[in-house]
């Protein structure tokens, strides 16, 4: 299971606790390539591996942090038209390194260490990963660098700028582009689209994606409620269990869009005797006992099921991946329960170091730094900017971002995109009903996007599944490119209704 993925904001941020300004840190560090081959089914595969950081400015032009990028290059190409793949993570807080290593990059991580990984893309696209500023070797220059960055319209442009900066540098202003995002990441990659629009934009590829923020009433309850009948049937709860994910989520989404959410919008004008009937038709889908229901007002959240479902056992629900239990961990001062999910891993500090990937930038890679490679952090996650005001006044990082509006005007700007979603049947942080119903409620033309549903969690390529399922979207998208490329007048771009 990837225990560096987040999706814990905008829930973590309600309790945030003060923190010190984040420290000064020595400068940029220096690029590093090196060459590299492997093993493929389809052959040899020889790549250069290409460590760089761009340094991004503050409001005043002042040099303010570093970005850094891991890239690899097949060797032997110079061809400018190569497709290029951006993948990131997302937190906000986390850097790439589940992508890196998990699930796209050259070489992954096992029970054994670093192995060669096949299933990367690597052989038909160029591989760019991407940390933002305060995780991986990315860092604030200055006691306040990190700020401009740290808020949804910053970092979108952060990240936009990393992307047309790595193209200008390496001469590929024209390469199709894929971007990868996980989680938040889903969240940055629609909001950097507008930024995005002289970019020769070919795919997205947003995995478990947050595309939705601000407040959202009941509909999140709606969309929570089959994650949380999948997560019940995975521990032999309900009436459900033993049935395959995919027809247990079929069947509560189909109560939650229905009855639940009718009883919910009827509010205390519902009827006992009606309260009385969706509460034990809850029940048999989540687990738990109608009196429990009742009591909640039929109002059952993601964390009151977490803590209530095994309750009986003295554990809690993973958050991240349902089919994770674990004792209840002792609670940590100034953290929600969120940051309890067992399925995260973390400790009592707010940041998890990942010692391997930093020992492999060094040793394999050449990259000359003594730094800590920062795999996820709370600190960020805890200092993030969220926005809080509708419509277009007041300043920028307070204006709520149309993410979906962003999608759906990316399709037009960019006739030869292709939009994949993609969701896990066991992930109750992003429930894929949600992401079902952002997919529908963007408009997108049903021939260039489509939801792909997984028996995964919220990482949806922690296993080797999970990564032939990434390597066949990939795939999808480089084959619908190339025929884009060869057939350029057979796409028109859609109408948004």
């Amino acid at each position: 299971m990837n225990r560096s993925a987040l999706a814990l904001a905008p829930l973590l941020l309600a309790a945030a606790p003060p923190l010190a300004p984040e420290p000064a840190q020595d400068g940029p560090i220096a690029p590093a390539t090196s060459h590299h081959a492997m093993a493929t089914p389809a052959g040899r595969l020889d790549y250069d591996a290409v460590f760089e950081q761009q340094v991004l400015s503050g409001a005043d032009g002042q040099p303010a942090a570093t970005m850094s990028t891991i890239a690899y290059l097949r060797s032997g190409t110079a061809d400018a038209a190569r497709p290029v793949i951006f993948a990131f993570n997302g937190g906000p807080g986390a850097s790439s390194s589940p992508l890196h290593i998990e699930a796209m990059g050259p070489r992954r991580r096992d029970a054994t260490g670093l192995v060669d990984n096949v299933e990367t893309p690597l052989d038909r696209a160029d591989l760019v990963f991407v940390d933002p500023v305060g995780t991986g070797f990315s860092r604030p220059l200055t006691p306040s660098g990190g700020a401009p960055f740290w808020s949804v319209a910053g970092d979108a442009r952060a990240m936009a700028q990393a992307i047309t900066g790595w193209l200008a540098a390496h001469a590929r202003a024209h390469a199709p582009v894929i971007v990868v995002g996980e989680s938040y990441g889903g969240t940055r990659a629609a909001a950097m689209l507008p930024l995005l629009k002289q970019v020769n934009l070919a795919g997205l590829v947003l995995l478990s994606p947050a595309l939705v923020i601000g407040p959202q009433g009941d509909s999140e309850l709606v969309e929570a409620l089959p994650a949380t009948a999948v997560a019940a049937a995975a521990h032999g709860r309900g009436a459900l269990a033993g049935l395959p994910p995919a027809q247990v989520e079929a069947r509560a989404a189909a109560f939650a869009a229905g009855p639940y959410a009718r009883a919910l919008l009827a509010g205390s004008a519902l009827a006992p005797a009606e309260q009385a009937r969706v509460a034990a038709q809850m029940a048999r889908l989540i687990g738990l006992p109608p009196a429990t229901i009742r009591a909640a007002r039929l109002r059952v959240d993601v964390e009151m099921f977490r803590a209530a479902l095994l309750a009986d056992q003295g554990k809690v629900v993973g958050r991240l991946d349902s089919r994770v239990a674990a004792p209840r961990p002792a609670p940590v001062a100034g953290r929600p329960s969120a940051a309890s999910d067992p399925a995260l891993g973390l400790g009592a500090s707010n940041v998890i170091v990942s010692a391997a990937l930093g020992d492999y930038l060094r040793r394999e890679l050449g990259v000359q730094t003594a730094r800590d490679y920062v795999a996820l952090t709370l600190d960020v996650n805890f200092q993030w900017r969220w926005p809080r005001v509708e419509g277009a006044g007041g300043d920028e990082a307070d204006r709520l971002p149309d993410l979906l509006g962003n999608l759906a005007q990316a399709m037009v700007d960019h006739p030869a995109l292709e939009v994949t979603l993609v969701g896990g049947y066991y992930d109750m942080a992003v429930p894929l009903m949600a992401t079902r119903d952002a997919l529908r409620h963007a408009w997108l033309p049903p021939s260039r996007a489509r939801l792909v549903a997984l028996p995964a969690g919220h990482s949806v390529f922690a296993d080797a599944p999970g990564r032939r399922a990434m390597r066949a979207i990939i795939d999808q998208l480089l084959r619908a490119n190339a025929n884009h490329q060869a057939n350029p007048t057979t796409s028109q771009p859609p109408t948004r209704r």
